[in-house]
């Protein structure tokens, strides 16, 4: 199917990137990094980069608008933007908030949205520079730019993981698809489990101190946040290294919470913590003979505990081995807007 016939759903979000993505860069001047990464880079200016992300959370698709509160709705939009920033080793410093807004919608609610950002750029010290307001014919839109800053030398891209890397995470994966199942689905389940699943669905907690202390410490090979699965966003990094991965499922880090809602409604948590996405925590490629100075970085679970998940290799693809040295290649499709 080609031409006026194919439609973006027989290509999906990531083919429609790859489709558009060359002949992007009409001056070089100062472009280090462009589209195929958690940020662009720009630079250097005296040894530091500038960084730039945005992401955009739309009604019905992100977020359904009364099942979440709408000063949740704004920490969530700016802590997805915050995660990129994160996934590069970098600092965010400043935002730029765009909405489109359906005409009947109230105005109490907007300065509810607003009193979220205001509150996620308050505990992440990141300003406010302007933005961009619209009306929507057919729901609410808010989209957030974050721009932010590095050392030059210590950007961590995700082209850099070799064969032999470990594969590291840096917290639960899964606890927040299970909370926006449990949100689209109305699945009734127990207190406090309910509430602390859907919090990590509502309230990302991405920690950029990881991701600068990890940068800083010049240990690592390459980083991604998990936004789409760890399948996926893993495929992205085995994409651009021209590599492929092993991920050993006994060590996929679980909560208590997934672990007893899987139990008490039959759901497989490994579906979720595999391809369900906005985790927002990292993924962090070691080189082997960095991995005991890497773990100790994290000792005491300071800024967050670290999860040790597999292997990079020189196949192509993403294997689950199991313990019994059983082996499974994998689908790397997360989620996808045009597919899911």
């Amino acid at each position: 199917m080609t031409g006026k016939d194919l439609k973006i759903k027989d290509i999906g979000e990531f083919g429609f990137i790859r489709s558009i993505k060359d002949n992007c860069l009409f001056s070089h001047n100062g472009t280090i990094k462009g589209i195929g990464d958690d940020c662009a880079v720009i630079g250097p200016y005296d040894g530091r980069v500038i960084l730039i992300s945005t992401d955009l959370l739309a009604e019905d698709v992100h977020f359904i608008l009364d099942k979440i509160s709408p000063e949740d709705l704004g920490q969530k939009a700016v802590a997805v933007n915050i995660s990129d920033i994160a996934a590069m080793g970098g600092t965010a410093l400043h935002v730029f908030i765009s909405l489109a807004i359906p005409g009947n919608m109230a105005v109490n609610i907007l300065h509810s949205i607003y009193e979220g950002i205001k509150k996620a750029c308050r505990h992440y010290r990141v300003n406010i520079l302007g933005g961009d307001t619209s009306a929507s014919p057919n729901g609410f839109i808010i989209n957030v730019a974050v721009i932010g800053e590095a050392p030059q030398n210590e950007v961590l891209y995700r082209s850099g993981a070799r064969p032999g890397d470990v594969i590291f995470v840096t917290g639960y994966l899964g606890d927040a698809a299970a909370g926006l199942k449990l949100i689209k689905e109305e699945i009734n389940a127990p207190e406090p489990l309910a509430s602390i699943l859907k919090k990590a669905q509502n309230l990302p907690a991405p920690c950029p101190e990881a991701g600068r202390k990890i940068a800083g410490s010049m240990l690592a090979s390459a980083m991604i946040d998990l936004s789409d699965g760890l399948l996926s966003d893993l495929g992205h990094i085995c994409k651009a290294s021209g590599v492929g991965a092993n991920l050993y499922p006994a060590d996929l880090p679980i909560s208590d919470e997934l672990r007893s809602l899987s139990r008490i409604k039959d759901i497989d948590p490994f579906g979720l913590v595999l391809s369900g996405g906005e985790d927002y925590k990292l993924l962090v490629t070691v080189p082997d003979k960095n991995v005991e100075s890497f773990q100790k970085l994290f000792k005491g679970g300071n800024p967050c505990y670290l999860y040790r998940v597999g292997r990079i290799g020189e196949e192509k693809g993403i294997k689950m081995i199991s313990a019994d040295g059983s082996e499974k290649m994998m689908n790397a499709a997360g989620f996808d807007h045009f597919r899911d």
